[in-house]
């Protein structure tokens, strides 16, 4: 479960670089949304086997280190399930508190400087 959540921590913003898609800051986190909306739900469903698999485990296994190795899956299961839905959590407030969807920026949430000798100027201005 840790190698799974490693990979994924890692292959994230290499996939959403080389996407080739709008390379702005905002660009990126709304690729990285993308995958997460595929990849975390992959990710809750190996987890939630994984805790059951210990669980069936636990119960069908008479030696008590057996017993022992199943109760290290379950809490494992148990602990990943808790990473990849926080994980999950704080992305959801990330994007929804800078209006950042799986398309575009809504840029009407984001405050806005105009600045004549750089060319920035505000659309609501």
């Amino acid at each position: 479960m840790k190698k799974i959540i490693s990979l994924g921590a890692v292959l994230a913003p290499s996939l959403a670089f080389a996407a080739g898609t709008s390379q702005t800051v905002f660009g990126v986190v709304a690729i990285i949304n993308q995958i997460l909306a595929i990849l975390i739900p992959v990710l809750i469903t190996l987890a939630v086997v994984y805790f059951i698999w210990g669980v069936i485990q636990y119960t069908v296994s008479g030696d008590e280190e057996k017993k022992k190795n199943a109760r290290g899956m379950i809490i494992n299961g148990l602990i990943g399930l808790f990473v990849i839905i926080a994980f999950w959590g704080i992305i959801k407030v990330v994007t929804n508190t800078f209006g950042v969807t799986g398309e575009q920026l809504d840029v009407s949430q984001i405050p806005c400087i105009p600045n004549a000798q750089t060319g920035v100027t505000c659309a609501g201005q």
